[in-house]
């Protein structure tokens, strides 16, 4: 086992080098400078997190009642669409083994439990509900990747539960099959997109929820109080009636851009997920049983020539890096919905004057499948070695349930709220993997990114050999799960 981890911590420290992914985009490129001593990246800590000792100041009295009327009028005041299905928690906490009364359970997050408004007094409210002890500790997002399997690897205070670093094989290795655990994920509750996703080999490595407001799925910003200024059409009344899609948005940016000479949209990682709408991973995709390269499709190429003309041709995209979005500049911005939540420290200037608007990421005119970004895919994983992995369900199944918490305000608005509910409840997401081998996010080389459409297929046919070996390295990885 030590050896499997030294070897994924070799290739742990390429993969964060490379990788598009979603949280390590927000970490390095993201366009919301981060101050020191933000939930968002913290050192690494210790947490016996409860109300008290850390307060959420946007928490509720109703996150921490007991009485069961009330718990009962709360449920009724929970969105539809965030309402969980199958068992419910008092269900399953009814059903808990009695032995897992008195025990702890230690969990591993890149965020603190307040960057989720209101988990304080759930998890001081689960406790009082299970007699079980939640221990929540923090590694800072740039050292998450080894600090955490070489945690798993040591043999000695192995976490029980995890949040996932998302969906790439090298990191399920530290993760034990949920098919291992003595519980039934088959449940209704169980949101089975997220399972499916983190399903290598027919194991699942990861849940969560069905229907949580704890979800990273990928979204579009906008400045709603640019739109008012400029007297442009609100892009979520266009899509509330059927006119949200890519020539819209373009034709936005450009009026926007003619009308006050900055670019329309800044966001980071804009190239991969602009690819993931038109319905493409990455550089690489997971077929369900094998990686496979997407750099000989057609499609995939003149995809990328358009988006080239448009950022460097044309100028109506930005990269990430200058916080324009946030400093009131750009009109849009991509991202994760995580970035909406009251808490995460994203885009503090909109948040605080409330222009902050969600919006689903725009259609593609002809194309018949829409494609939802999958974001940082929030979900969690339960270690190896898990001491107490039996208790993690329970959890899981208290802490990710909307039932629990105020939804009102916990992404800013109820438009925000409703976005995402929609963007959760669509069926085709897809997940970025990046563009592995074209150097797009490897220390300065944006090579794509910085392409005119003329020079697209020399640099991906220069770099299809280097594709091609990222896709046999993972497929080497999925042999070694077990």
């Amino acid at each position: 086992m030590k050896q499997t981890i030294k070897s994924l911590l070799a290739i742990a420290m390429i993969i964060c080098m490379v990788f598009t992914v979603v949280g390590c985009d927000d970490a390095a490129t993201g366009s919301d400078p981060v101050a020191a001593g933000d939930d968002f990246f913290t050192d690494e800590i210790t947490q016996n997190e409860s109300a008290t000792q850390n307060s959420d100041t946007q928490s509720t009295a109703s996150d921490s009642k007991t009485d069961k009327d009330d718990k009962d009028d709360k449920d009724k005041d929970v969105p539809t669409e965030n309402k969980i299905g199958g068992k419910s928690w008092k269900e399953v906490l009814a059903s808990m083994p009695k032995k897992l009364r008195g025990t702890k359970l230690v969990m591993y997050n890149w965020n603190t439990p307040t960057e989720y408004t209101g988990a304080p007094a759930v998890m001081d409210e689960f406790t009082k509900q299970t007699g079980i002890k939640v221990e929540w500790r923090t590694i800072a997002y740039a050292t998450y990747f080894t600090k955490l399997p070489a945690l798993v690897a040591s043999g000695e205070n192995i976490p029980d539960l995890v949040r996932a670093t998302g969906p790439i094989v090298e990191f399920m290795l530290p993760y034990e099959p949920l098919q291992n655990i003595k519980y039934d994920f088959s449940d209704e509750a169980w949101d089975q997109d997220i399972m499916d996703l983190y399903t290598f080999g027919g194991k699942t490595y990861a849940t969560s929820l069905k229907n949580t407001h704890v979800g990273g799925i990928g979204i579009m910003f906008y400045n709603k109080a640019l739109i008012d200024e400029h007297d442009m059409e609100d892009p979520y009344q266009l899509w509330k009636a059927g006119r949200w899609n890519w020539d819209k948005y373009l034709e936005m940016c450009r009026q926007y851009k003619d009308l006050t000479g900055n670019q329309g949209s800044n966001g980071e990682g804009n190239m991969s997920r602009y690819l993931n709408i038109f319905g493409f991973s990455g550089t690489l995709k997971y077929d369900g049983k094998k990686f496979v390269s997407n750099v000989k499709d057609k499609k995939f190429r003149s995809t990328i020539e358009e988006l080239c003309d448009l950022y460097n041709e044309e100028g109506l995209f930005g990269f990430g890096g200058e916080p324009t979005f946030n400093s009131g500049k750009a009109l849009f911005s991509l991202g994760t919905a995580i970035h909406l939540r009251n808490k995460n420290s994203y885009f503090g200037n909109l948040k605080a004057a409330g222009t902050l608007r969600a919006i689903p990421m725009p259609s593609i005119p002809g194309q018949k499948t829409y494609y939802v970004p999958w974001g940082e895919a929030e979900a969690y994983a339960i270690a190896q070695g898990a001491p107490n992995s039996e208790a993690a369900p329970y959890f899981l199944r208290y802490f990710l349930d909307g039932a629990n918490y105020e939804l009102s305000t916990y992404f800013g608005n109820k438009q925000n709220l409703e976005v995402y509910n929609w963007c959760m409840s669509q069926k085709n997401k897809i997940y970025s993997y990046g563009m592995p081998g074209m150097g797009v996010h490897a220390d300065k080389d944006k090579a794509l990114e910085l392409a005119t459409s003329d020079q697209v297929n020399t640099i991906i046919n220069s770099n299809s050999n280097v594709v091609d070996r990222y896709v046999k390295e993972y497929n080497d990885t999925l042999k070694k799960l077990k």
